[in-house]
């Protein structure tokens, strides 16, 4: 028995001096210096609207450390179900290959880091000085703030925040220019693919107009791929709805002084999720989904800057998603390249031999392998994914059927009309409204000898109720090359029904 009692109560000093070394950690928005966050764990802003821990993307085994927007699916609003999309991501270059063991902690010489694999580390700020008192605070705003602490708990002064160091998205308070004391530039870079982080060919920065004024600008590599004009008058030349005047619920200014040059803007009234994010293929979208400016790659709009194609080549040509394999092996492009799927078709495209081409992910990196014209594709249902160049001026578009295919598009006056012909899908405005709706109705003509069923044509579903589209021309029902549906319109701006695809990472 005394045995017994001598072993429990070892255990039990054992358990209160792991407990003082490494101490449990509880659901907060604030990481102490004496604490660990472990994989599972999350900070949580004192308001839930964003979230802070571990994640993997897609189908990808590596794990990093992010930001996200904290709101469950809704199925009443689909539309919203992107909400939880990472807004920043910690170590977008340095993808951590394990789970167990991983965990964001504050040394005790005050440093913010990641530590893994039984001690490797990934530093978040830089080496102090002098041994500090530090805590790490999630926002309501999203900021990720490390900071020095007096003894009573006050702030002394931020010694690093996740706002000065941007991934793709621009949240409310962000900055988009660059501190002239210390040279630091405020910017966001695409992520490579959904599945991968890491940064990819597009950038969104700022620049300065002929006139000296200054002007957002997105990049590709080192290229001007679009230009939003210069700001004046409070607005951007370009894109006059992005002004100081509030336009809708966002409130944009240009802050110039001897200290920092730097665009931003805020938000009115209630709407936590707003964003701008720009993409894999330099688009930039809103929180609703929306693409209002930069993309380029779905149609010339104002600020695009024309990418010149050689001479074999024209605007036209367009790749088609199918599914064969090609007679032979193509070259192949990886390791070091980090391609996106957008500097794969560049790649082809810019190729006058090139025919096909193939974007794939292995493990952290990424790559592309092209095809020469003399190379034989032979279709096949189970076989891979290729990208096949089609030299047809036009993209093939839908007669009146009940289905759409993937390389089809449903126009604006175009129609689907379900087999029996009972009902019809297609674009709509109700009453005398000048907005356009995606939506089904009755496919029942009118007959003046039946006045009564006249109203058999009312739209019985709405695909973008939430979203109304002010426009006519341009808009159209596509199934993309992920294979998302959507409604795009405005030169490349969506609305997707569909979520992204589990793609293979």
């Amino acid at each position: 028995m005394m045995a017994i009692k001598k072993r429990n109560l070892l255990l039990l000093c054992l358990s209160c001096c792991y407990f003082f070394i490494s101490p449990s950690y509880s659901d907060s928005n604030t990481l102490e210096q004496s604490q660990q966050l472990e994989d599972g764990q999350h900070l949580v802003s004192a308001d839930e609207t964003f979230k802070l821990g571990f994640f993997s993307p897609g189908t990808s085994k590596y794990r990093y450390l992010g930001i996200w927007f904290y709101r469950p699916y809704d199925e009443n609003y689909p539309e919203l179900f992107d909400s939880r999309k990472v807004v920043w991501v910690a170590n977008r270059n340095i993808p951590i290959f394990e789970k167990s063991g991983v965990l964001l902690t504050i040394d005790e010489l005050g440093k913010l880091k990641i530590s893994y694999n039984g001690g490797s580390s990934i530093a978040f700020s830089f080496v102090q000085s002098k041994n500090i008192n530090a805590s790490a605070t999630l926002l309501d705003s999203g900021n990720f703030v490390f900071k020095e602490v007096d003894s009573d708990g006050s702030t002394e002064h931020i010694l690093w925040q996740s706002f000065d160091y941007p991934t793709d998205t621009l949240l409310p308070g962000m900055k988009l220019g660059m501190n002239l004391k210390t040279g630091h530039f405020w910017s966001l870079t695409s992520w490579i693919s959904e599945c991968l982080p890491a940064e990819g060919s597009f950038s969104l920065t700022t620049g300065v107009g002929i006139n000296g004024s200054s002007l957002i600008i997105i990049r590709w590599k080192r290229s001007v791929y679009w230009t939003s004009g210069v700001w004046q008058n409070g607005h951007f030349e370009l894109l006059p709805m992005l002004s100081n005047e509030g336009y809708g619920y966002k409130n944009f200014s240009y802050i110039s002084n001897e200290y920092e040059k730097y665009f931003t803007y805020s938000i009115i009234g209630n709407h936590t999720l707003a964003r701008y994010v720009l993409d894999s293929k330099g688009a930039i979208a809103e929180s609703t989904g929306l693409a209002p400016f930069g993309a380029c790659s779905y149609k010339f709009d104002l600020g695009c800057v024309e990418q010149k194609l050689p001479d074999c080549r024209s605007r036209n040509d367009r790749f088609e998603l199918r599914k064969g394999f090609m007679s032979v092996q193509g070259v192949r492009f990886d390791g070091s390249y980090n391609l996106s799927l957008f500097d794969c078709e560049a790649k082809c495209l810019n190729n006058c031999s090139c025919r096909a081409y193939d974007f794939f992910i292995n493990g952290s990196q990424t790559g592309c392998e092209i095809w020469s014209e003399e190379t034989g594709f032979t279709e096949y249902n189970n076989g891979r994914e290729i990208y096949v160049l089609n030299h047809s001026n036009k993209v093939p578009h839908i007669q009146t059927q009940n289905t759409l295919e993937q390389s089809q598009q449903l126009e604006d006056g175009q129609h689907l009309v379900s087999a029996d012909e009972t009902f019809k899908l297609g674009f709509f405005s109700p009453g005398t409204s000048k907005y356009q709706y995606l939506g089904l109705w009755f496919n029942t003509p009118y007959d003046e000898k039946y006045p009564e069923l006249f109203d058999s044509r009312k739209v019985v579903w709405v695909a973008n109720r939430n979203i109304p589209i002010f426009e006519k021309s341009g808009v159209l029902l596509m199934i993309d090359e992920l294979g998302k549906l959507k409604i795009s319109y405005h030169g490349g701006s969506s609305i997707a029904f569909s979520f992204v695809q589990g793609a293979s990472c």
